[in-house]
């Protein structure tokens, strides 16, 4: 283990200065994207108890969850309108998603900004590399040349290694958003049409 460890921080180290600027980026891109993926994932606020809607929007108090507390909202007071359920749905949706698609936002920035800092210290690797070159062909020129390539190599990798899987949360992120987004666009429609009456059109 302390050798793995040991190994680790000699790779680590090898990238030259970059590797702490990348690695304060896959810290805040990480800590950001299992954030939001743990808050499309909590509750209910999806179709998972589509079969019960009809019952909860009939009698709300008895909703559970997260979209419990929004049909509640929704259908709260006794003189409700299509307007008034309408107006609560999108502030429901704007405060849902909003939420969420602020931390989308960060990921995807810093899944862009990964790679382009992993490509800084390429180019800080190839000058070293350039730097070796220009002292000649003496043992530390040659080692000059040798860790500016393994600067230049170990920085790529790791800028691509840390977004790759960002991406791939920051997908899964944006796919549940969807969902929750189509769940309440879906209940809200069932109460405009089971809870009101369509007016005869003249």
């Amino acid at each position: 283990m302390q050798a793995m460890f040991r190994d680790a921080l000699d790779l680590f180290l090898a990238g030259g200065g970059i590797m702490y600027m990348l690695g304060g980026v896959a810290f805040i891109l990480y800590a950001t994207a299992f954030a939001a993926f743990a808050y499309v994932s909590r509750g209910n606020l999806n179709e998972k108890d589509v079969a019960r809607w009809e019952e909860w929007i009939t009698e709300p108090e008895k909703a559970e969850g997260r979209m419990g507390e929004a049909l509640r909202y929704a259908l709260h007071g006794p003189r409700l309108t299509i307007k008034t359920v309408q107006r609560r749905f999108d502030e429901i949706r704007l405060n849902v998603l909003a939420a969420i698609d602020r931390r989308l936002f960060v990921v995807n920035t810093l899944v862009a900004a990964a790679p382009l800092a992993g490509l800084l210290g390429t180019v800080m690797g190839m000058l070293a590399m350039f730097g070796g070159l220009s002292e000649g062909k003496g043992a530390s020129g040659m080692q000059k040349v040798a860790d500016g390539m393994q600067e230049a190599l170990i920085t790529t990798q790791t800028g691509l290694t840390i977004a790759l899987p960002g991406l791939f949360i920051a997908l899964i992120v944006k796919n549940k958003r969807n969902g929750i987004s189509a769940a309440l666009t879906r209940v809200e429609s069932l109460i405009l049409t089971s809870r009101f009456h369509r007016e005869p059109q003249s």
